[in-house]
């Protein structure tokens, strides 16, 4: 065990850290642009698996029409 070569870690190189506006507007946008796609997944979802065909109809018209003009409603 002792022939084994030990892992040596390189030499630090010395960098300047970003400013703190770069590291700002950077976290603003990867963030922003999380949203974003969380929104986008949640609109495809729920188009999807709602049973809405392209948005057109929300499907009230059809059950609420017959409560808004005085008849019996379908069964």
């Amino acid at each position: 065990m002792r022939d084994r070569e030990q892992y040596v870690r390189p030499p630090l190189v010395a960098a300047e850290p970003p400013s703190a506006f770069v590291r700002r507007w950077r976290y603003r946008l990867v963030v922003g642009l999380l949203m974003l796609v969380a929104v986008l997944a949640l609109v495809w979802v729920f188009l999807r698996y709602s049973g809405v065909t392209g948005g057109e109809d929300p499907g009230l018209i059809g059950t609420l029409a017959p409560l808004m003009t005085g008849a019996s409603p379908a069964p």
